[in-house]
């Protein structure tokens, strides 16, 4: 009987030993895992930083008043609504437009200028994107059970949690593993490379994520809205250093809000850019109406030709020409420039460009003036000009009576 109660009791212990092994790997997996250790087919994340466990306390953004409201006027940009400075003494505003390919959707946004000409602040959307949760690029959350719990998430928590939510790696419920492992596999895809810190803002209601900046002197920050599964984004520049620096971008990050481009919005604004007397329409108001009203139709050519053509009759609009200049170039082959002022400092090749563009403008100006030119009467012989004055004597008739002749 020792014998066989000895089995028992060994048996006993093996289930036991078992079933504290099978109860204990779940977490030994889970916190290999979440320090980017142990990674296999079921899970692993290429660029696995530490960072993704723990966002950083955002700091609070500082009230901004504005002195003279009167010289702000908020302009959508793309999907963004951005107040800008109109007629302000303190500032100049370039548009800005950067575009990977000639078939891409151009990044489009302001730089705000001191006068010095000195860069404060520039601001640009990007491309709305839909929400993704990403689930499908790990295996372990195509297995019906973890699945099953992903699906029944409050997607707004969740957007909130991408950002905010601190993960401890101590012993927890299966559950809570399965959500820390979703929370850091979602971090490693909406955060960018080069991600510094991120957070919360706005209570909650958008994301706030710095990222490194080339230059020192300016930090670089991407701000995300999650509107009902719309994901609406953009880049802000400040000067670290730079008080007037600072108050804008607490004036952004307070008043951007978002709606989707609209071309009626842009007929509106076209429609208001007409109004404006001739030096405003040729001044950086009537760029900020027009520039506004072409990025709600970015695929409207006489839109930027307009654009170019009445800031080539302002005074000093070199900078704001620029990059109107090069993205025509790039887009359609040819900057549309009427008018022929060149500055040292210009770009060689859009120089260049512009004057075999005026050349062919002149060409054909040329050609239409030869075309209104009359024809040269041929040369005749006497006695065929007499004839021909003979001709049209015969046409004309007899000369008519005069009845009120005077006779001296």
């Amino acid at each position: 009987m020792r014998w066989l109660l000895g089995i028992f009791l060994t048996i006993g212990i093996l289930i036991a030993g078992g079933y504290i092994l099978l109860k204990g790997y779940p977490y030994r997996l889970y916190s290999k895992w979440m320090a980017g250790e142990g990674q296999n087919k079921y899970y692993s994340l290429s660029n696995y930083s530490s960072f993704y466990l723990k966002p950083a306390s955002i700091e609070e953004i500082p009230p901004y008043k504005e002195d003279y409201s009167q010289l702000w006027r908020e302009f959508p940009i793309r999907n963004a609504k951005i107040p800008l400075p109109v007629r302000h003494p303190m500032f100049q505003t370039i548009p800005f437009i950067e575009g990977k390919s000639k078939d891409s959707i151009p990044q489009l946004g302001i730089i705000i200028l001191a006068p010095n000409g000195r860069e404060l602040s520039r601001v640009y959307t990007m491309p709305m994107n839909l929400y993704q949760d990403f689930s499908q690029g790990q295996e372990l959350f195509k297995l019906p059970f973890v699945r099953n719990r992903i699906l029944k998430l409050n997607l707004d928590k969740l957007w909130k949690d991408i950002f905010s939510y601190q993960i401890e790696i101590k012993s927890k419920s299966l559950d809570e593993m399965i959500y820390d492992l979703y929370i850091l596999h979602l971090r490693s895809r909406y955060l960018p490379k080069g991600t510094l810190k991120y957070g919360l803002i706005k209570n909650g209601q958008q994301a706030l994520v710095e990222l490194v900046s080339k230059d020192k002197d300016y930090i670089i920050e991407y701000v995300l809205t999650n509107d009902s599964g719309n994901i609406y984004s953009y880049i802000l520049k400040t000067e670290k250093n730079n008080d007037e620096s600072r108050k804008l971008r607490s004036k952004f990050l307070e008043n951007i809000s978002f709606n989707p481009a609209d071309p009626a919005m842009g007929k509106f604004l076209y429609t208001e850019f007409k109004q404006l007397n001739f030096a405003r329409q040729v001044d950086q108001e009537g760029m900020l109406y027009l520039f506004s009203a072409w990025s709600q139709d970015i695929e409207s050519e006489q839109l930027l030709k307009e654009m170019i053509f009445y800031l080539e009759r302002g005074r000093n609009q070199g900078l704001h020409l620029k990059p109107l200049y090069k993205y025509a170039l790039k887009k359609y082959g040819k900057t549309f420039t009427t008018r022929k002022v060149f500055n040292d400092n210009d770009d060689p090749e859009l120089t260049l460009q512009r004057k075999i563009e005026i050349e062919d403008i002149n060409k054909r100006q040329e050609l239409e003036r030869e075309k209104q030119k009359p024809l040269p009467e041929p040369d005749l012989t006497p006695d065929e000009k007499m004839n021909l004055y003979l001709k049209k004597a015969k046409e004309e008739g007899p000369p008519t009576e005069n009845k009120d002749m005077t006779i001296y």
